[in-house]
């Protein structure tokens, strides 16, 4: 072969794909070129072809450190970021009413950019590479992601509570923000209606309707709680599923978001109109809202992706975390420690979420033609020596400081842990300053004891 030009070659790695086959290389060799991978295998193929006649702008000697997609984080809130730790150890509605809403209130759009900011390098420190939002002022959430290099999945969340003409504005700024994202290079839109009990009939077929028109994904709050699913009986007289279904939501572009009180009829409705699920374990056990039933969900054969949920109900955005949870949380629960296996919920963390974002021909697994969103996890620290088995070492040794190296669209963003497409420092200090100005707006007594200790 002649010289061959690439934009990254990473050789001398242990490679997991996550393709179909789940094919393995234990000493391998990615090729990025012009933001896609256009080559990989084992290092035997590599001299074999290449013959040492690659030039490469970066080239990265793995030494046997353990690369993969990407972690994709199905559901979440990126500019809840800022509230963490400011309303723990209530239930979700008291959670929401008395403290979570109340300060939203009080939210300046240049609060969610920072916010999202926050959130985007916590993700991309931990391997997550894509990401899926639903929150408000998503402009500046647009804008913060764009600037790092983090591929956002970005929802408008719409909430009308049955006031007709709110459900006409939220459709309009959802227009709105569709015509915006057009204009970037990684984000994408995701049609985000909030839940059934907080949305009208109207505004959920409006909201499905401009998916369809749009070919864009949509995304909802689904059965998290059993106040939900009282609320909604005695107004519809059916499980939020079912309504779902009777008007026509349901359909092969969702990704429904918890999903923890499903009844079997629901989870038939699901597969039968090919719903995917955003598993949220954390922020479930957290609220107190109940744990999702995976074994029989998994049977039914609905795909289940992994998500982080906000980090004021995790209270952090880490997949790492989430994935060893949602393993033994589950293993536990159905008595049974051959469910959900280490490289089954690795696959719920990457390429499931791939499909649930409808972006499975692009990320979730390394293969050529593909996006070049891969990770590199340092296997020589001693949480995860000695590295017997690459699966059960990312789901059930690692931690986020294990990963090294984050790529997104064929950019490093992170490298020896070291953030480089923006000013991490700067980052927390706007985040602190956001948080204090959003409490002084707000001014409840809930929030005054807390305010001293960001000071």
């Amino acid at each position: 072969m002649s010289h061959f030009d690439a934009d990254i070659l990473i050789f001398n790695a242990q490679i997991l794909t996550i393709n179909d086959k789940m094919e393995t290389f234990l000493q391998g060799f990615i090729v990025i070129k012009d933001s896609k991978i256009v080559d990989i295998g084992s290092m035997k193929k590599f001299h074999s072809d290449y013959n040492n006649k690659i030039d490469a702008q970066e080239k990265i000697d793995a030494k046997g450190d353990l690369i993969f997609p990407g972690f994709v984080n199905a559901h979440g809130h990126f500019a809840m970021t800022l509230f963490r730790g400011i309303a723990d150890d209530l239930p979700l509605m008291k959670w929401l009413n008395e403290y979570i809403w109340p300060i939203e209130a009080k939210l300046q759009p240049r609060d969610c950019y920072f916010g999202t900011q926050l959130a985007a390098i916590e993700m991309v420190q931990g391997g997550t590479t894509t990401a899926c939002d639903m929150y408000f002022n998503e402009d500046q959430s647009f804008n913060a992601l764009e600037e790092i290099g983090f591929r956002g999945v970005l929802g408008h969340g719409m909430i009308d509570f049955d006031n007709d003409k709110k459900g006409k504005q939220e459709i309009a700024e959802t227009k709105k923000f569709i015509d915006l994202v057009k204009k970037g290079k990684l984000c994408s839109v995701i049609i985000s209606p909030h839940a059934v009990n907080t949305c009208s009939d109207t505004l959920l077929i409006d909201a499905r309707k401009l998916a369809e028109d749009h070919n864009l994904p949509l995304q909802i709050h689904l059965a998290e709680t059993m106040d939900e699913i009282d609320e909604v009986k005695k107004k519809k007289n059916a499980t939020p599923t079912k309504h779902l279904s009777d008007i026509g939501f349901l359909c092969e572009k969702v990704v429904a978001g918890h999903c923890v009180w499903l009844n079997p009829e629901d989870i038939s409705l699901l597969k039968d109109n090919d719903v995917k699920i955003a598993h949220n374990p954390s922020s479930n056990l957290k609220l107190g809202s109940g744990v999702f039933n995976y074994q029989d969900v998994s049977k039914s054969g609905i795909t289940v992706a992994l998500g982080t949920d906000g980090a004021s109900s995790n209270n952090n955005l880490s997949m790492i975390e989430e994935l060893r949870l949602a393993s033994f949380l589950h293993k536990g629960v159905n008595v049974n420690p051959e469910i959900l296996p280490a490289s089954e919920v690795i696959r719920m963390a990457t390429i499931n979420g791939a499909k649930a974002l409808g972006l499975e021909n692009d990320i979730g697994s390394l293969e050529i033609g593909k996006k070049a969103d891969l990770v590199i996890l340092n296997t020589k620290l001693s949480n995860v020596w000695p590295p017997h088995d690459p699966y059960s070492l990312i789901a059930y040794c690692a931690n986020d400081s294990n990963i090294d190296t984050t790529i997104i669209n064929g950019q490093i963003v992170m490298k020896n842990r070291q953030l480089l497409t923006v000013d991490s420092q700067e980052v927390l200090s706007n985040a602190k300053e956001s948080i204090i100005q959003i409490m002084d707006r707000a001014n409840l007594k809930q929030y005054k004891d807390k305010k001293k200790f960001l000071q």
